[in-house]
């Protein structure tokens, strides 16, 4: 028994000696297992990520190689379709400018003959005009001009709002070229400037007085300016050189005006002022008052006078003419025709000094800049005492945005010898010469670009003519301007 008991219990204490060890492995390598699954597991999935992240970079990469192709493509054929549409280089200097005005008016005692009945005058106006100016280069351009207006009136481009719905005119206002000879002639830019053809007055101007705004001239003008840079106070010289013709007669002299302008600017402080002092003497100026007469000296075979090719009933006069009686030839075995008068000149000549003078004050009021001004002319050549005229004035604002304005007054005195009435300031009074009285306006800048303005002449004759009433003339003016 006791050998039986001895092998079982070797064989028990070492089940015993093996189970013993094996319970304290197994918390001990629990912990262990789970730690390493843990880490097992967590490396599993870092590199899970690592592929994912190396994945996304890929197509990261992908995508940014496919976007820059794509934004070249997009780049050529950009350039491409760029060098398909191409546009001339002179088109690219190419600027179209105009302006739009809708205007009522009306005339208001209005001066008349002893016993006619005269009514107040209502008129609706429009006037427009179209221009393109084309720089060739910074020593040529071309302009071109297009407006509303009769024809044959050269101090106006309104179109009244009448007729029945008719069409209304379009003309050819301006057509000139302009060469500013610089580096090309090795000339210092902007020395000199030549414009010829059919444009706009460049002498310095203040008013219409003797140049109504509308006025085109024709021929050549050529501007210098003096100084190269500002010379302490003295900010630039100009000198303007006119030669104007205004008729051309096939067998015979023709008609030209002949002038010119110097024309100094300058600063006191921060007060801009310029000065323009000028001469301008017409040749032939009776070309012009003949062009008022119906017939001419010419008769056909009957004996009738022969209508003036020249004539111009929208010219408006008020100088003293020169008239002749004409008695056409007796017709053979006729009875003599009826005479009949024809103009044949102006009692004056027209040999004109100006003296014009400016001066702006800036941020006056309400950061509106002022504007001092007044003009001066003298006809040399005048058949009556009538010679001078005279104009001065202030204008306070200048719309330019939305919300500016301005408010303006002058006071005209136009001798009836003084200018060509021709081409005098067209809306004061009813034109012309022999008028005296002041103008007041204001005007608003409503929107961008829209300006509203309103104003009004007070107008009498200087000296009244024969059987004429002196009322004072109101001529009001309502207007609404779009420029571009």
């Amino acid at each position: 028994m006791m050998g039986i008991v001895k092998p079982m219990a070797l064989v028990v204490l070492g089940v015993l000696a093996v189970a013993a060890p094996t319970r304290a492995e197994d918390a001990t390598e629990k912990r262990l297992r789970v730690l390493e699954e843990q880490l097992r597991k967590a490396q599993g999935e870092l590199q899970q990520l690592r592929d994912e992240v190396q994945q996304q970079r890929a197509i990261g990469q992908a995508t940014q190689q496919q976007v820059e192709q794509t934004a070249e493509e997009s780049k050529t054929a950009a350039a491409e379709a760029k060098k398909g549409v191409e546009v001339p280089d002179w088109l690219k200097r190419t600027t179209l400018f105009g302006d739009l005005r809708v205007r009522h008016e009306g005339f208001y005692h209005q001066p008349h003959k002893a016993g006619q009945v005269v009514n107040a005058r209502n008129r609706e106006r429009l006037r427009a005009r179209l221009g393109v100016r084309i720089a060739f280069s910074d020593e040529l351009s071309a302009t071109i001009r297009a407006t509303s207006g009769d024809p044959n009136n050269p101090i106006s481009t309104n179109e009244d709002l009448t007729g029945d719905f008719t069409r209304k005119h379009v003309n050819l206002d301006w057509a000139f070229l302009t060469l500013t000879p610089g580096a090309s002639f090795g000339i210092r830019p902007g020395a000199v400037s030549v414009t010829a053809g059919k444009f706009p007055n460049p002498i310095f101007r203040v008013g219409e007085m003797v140049f109504d705004e509308d006025l085109s001239l024709e021929g050549a003008s050529e501007t210098f300016q003096l100084l190269s840079k500002p010379m302490g106070a003295l900010d630039q010289i100009k000198v303007h050189a006119l030669q104007w013709t205004f008729a051309e007669v096939s067998n015979s002299q023709d008609g030209w005006m002949f002038g010119g302008q110097v024309n100094p600017a300058m600063h006191v402080g921060n007060v801009q002022v310029e000065f323009g002092l000028g001469q301008f003497w017409w040749l032939n100026p009776d070309l012009i008052a003949q062009a008022l007469s119906k017939n001419t000296t010419s008769f056909d075979s009957s004996g009738k006078p022969i209508a003036n090719p020249n004539f111009n009933s929208s010219l408006v006069n008020t100088n003293l003419l020169v008239n002749k009686t004409i008695q056409p030839p007796t017709p053979p075995g006729g009875k003599p025709p009826a005479s009949f008068t024809a103009i044949t000149g102006y009692q004056s000549g027209f040999n004109q000094s100006g003296a014009t003078v400016a001066a702006t004050v800036p941020h006056l009021v309400l950061d509106q800049p002022l504007r001092l001004f007044a003009d001066y002319v003298y006809n040399w050549e005048a058949a009556i005492d009538d010679a001078h005229g005279w104009q001065a004035g202030m204008r306070l604002g200048q719309p330019k945005v939305r919300g500016d304005w301005s408010i303006f007054g002058l006071y005209e005195h136009i001798g009836q010898e003084a200018a060509i009435s021709a081409f005098t300031y067209s809306d004061y009074g009813n034109g012309g010469t022999n008028q005296e009285g002041p103008v007041v306006g204001a005007e608003y800048q409503l929107l961008n670009p829209l300006t509203v303005g309103v104003r009004s002449h007070f107008t009498n004759f200087i000296n009244r003519p024969a059987d004429t009433t002196n009322p004072t003339l109101i001529r009001l003016q309502l207007d609404a301007l779009v420029k571009f």
